[in-house]
């Protein structure tokens, strides 16, 4: 089912032919030994197959633990959703990680919204947290890669009024790679 999934993605907005920051198994290994948590296998697949980069036009991004800017996000994330707990507790009842099953940040997009995993159980079986800006929440049971072609074929089971304002256009479905550093040369001595 997973290959099917990551197919269906990769017709709707095609892979770069040569993903930047995609990481090894080794570097997927390392990462997850130094966050303390297992993560879902199609995380994995969809920063192998993509690298660094934004879906729906620049307008989705799935956190690429292997690109530096999108490491620094995470933090950023983790701050602001402590903060929203410690500040509107009754309205964020979800813990944040590194507490048992808290909410772990994997995607963000141009509206302010947040997508996260509740990280409890199995990775697999993560629920996908939707949050806005204004604390607004919805949960949805599905993996990485079904949430991102549901979102991008319009059939993900949320008020997306209230997290987008409209439905994904076709023009939307493309996924735009992250340009790697330019390469300083050296300057020639004359």
């Amino acid at each position: 089912m997973r290959m099917t999934a990551i197919g269906n993605l990769k017709r709707l907005m095609p892979p770069p032919a040569q993903p930047l920051n995609a990481g090894s198994m080794n570097a997927w290994s390392a990462f997850q030994k130094r966050i303390g948590l297992r993560f879902p296998e199609d995380y994995f697949i969809v920063v192998r197959t993509y690298g660094s980069g934004r879906f729906l036009a620049g307008e989705f991004r799935v956190n690429n633990p292997f690109e530096p800017a999108d490491a620094a996000s995470v933090e950023r994330e983790f701050k602001t959703l402590r903060e929203n707990k410690e500040n509107s507790p009754a309205e964020f009842p979800f813990p944040v990680f590194p507490e048992s099953g808290g909410l772990y940040p994997f995607g963000i997009d141009d509206n302010g919204n947040t997508f996260l995993w509740l990280t409890e159980g199995e990775p697999q079986e993560w629920p996908i947290v939707c949050l806005n800006p204004e604390n607004y929440h919805e949960t949805v049971n599905l993996s990485l890669i079904e949430f991102l072609v549901q979102m991008a074929t319009n059939q993900l089971g949320i008020d997306r009024q209230r997290f987008w304002g409209n439905d994904v256009s076709q023009e939307q479905l493309e996924f735009i790679p992250r340009r790697p550093p330019a390469r300083r040369g050296r300057k020639s001595r004359s």
